[in-house]
């Protein structure tokens, strides 16, 4: 996950959603203006209740190297499920499949995610561990947990909406600098373009966020980062319920010897960590 540039790990998938229609006005009233998408997304952020997401995201890095063009390019497939706290993301259980060119793909891992913590497991990565154990625990550095923090916000919602225009029925596009995107001066120089797709009730089924980043004037380390992440939504306000792994079956990445870890990578474990 720290492959991605800093404060855009928000750029797989999240959470958003818009709640029903508003009440007819009358019995014969025909159809209701829908909900405010920022106010129904809040109506649907609550316990017990959860989407399921399917996320393809890219990063690609071009730069130069004793004078040629070069560039790396790291693909991530996430599929899962997102569970609702009071306003927020609480946990997600989520499948995650990574490949970089040249290199190639990595071995899929799961991964649940709650509070500050997240859980790693593979086939693979459970024949590697002892005792039992067939899970790894990883601990979020900072106070937040960026598996947790995937997608928009309602602020980000309301941003985008705001910098958007219909161009179809349902459908808003638009654009924005990486600063004013990201609330930041110091985000550096760069622009995001957004797409985002509602179904007839004023449901969110998709965002599509592209973003080009340049380095600064004094940097040579790269050309340009450009971001890609297509979200797709569905079952939303269904009930669910991720139980993080029983602690038996759990080790912490920092019990983890020097053999038991290179074992684990090759077995899947993202040799950065989760996060």
């Amino acid at each position: 996950m720290k492959l991605f540039f800093a404060g855009l790990v928000a750029t797989a998938a999240a959470v958003c959603a818009v709640a029903l229609p508003a009440q007819a006005e009358s019995l014969a009233s025909v159809q209701a203006a829908p909900v405010d998408p920022v106010k129904a997304l809040k109506a649907q952020l609550v316990p017990g209740k959860g989407v399921k997401v399917t996320e393809s995201s890219s990063i690609t890095l071009d730069f130069t190297a004793n004078d040629e063009a070069m560039q790396v390019q790291v693909n991530t497939r996430t599929a899962g499920t997102l569970a609702f706290g009071k306003g927020n993301v609480a946990a997600s259980d989520l499948r995650v499949r990574m490949s970089s060119r040249p290199k190639g793909p990595n071995p899929p891992y799961r991964v649940i995610a709650e509070g500050r913590n997240a859980y790693v497991t593979n086939a693979g990565i459970a024949k590697a561990l002892s005792d039992g154990r067939s899970w790894i625990q990883a601990k979020a550095s900072g106070h937040g947990n960026a598996i947790l923090d995937t997608g928009v916000t309602s602020a980000e919602l309301q941003f985008m909406l705001k910098n958007a225009s219909e161009v179809a029925a349902g459908e808003y596009q638009g654009t924005a600098a990486l600063t004013d995107f990201r609330h930041d001066k110091s985000a550096g120089k760069g622009n995001v373009e957004f797409h985002l797709y509602f179904d007839e009730r004023n449901l969110l089924t998709r965002t599509v966020v592209d973003t080009t980043a340049y380095p600064d004037s004094d940097s040579t380390a790269y050309d340009q980062m450009v971001f890609h992440t297509d979200t797709k939504y569905s079952g939303w306000g269904a009930k669910v319920k991720i139980a993080v792994p029983a602690a038996g079956k759990v080790i912490s990445e920092k019990k983890l010897d020097a053999k038991t870890r290179k074992a684990v990578i090759k077995a899947g474990y993202p040799e950065s960590g989760p996060f």
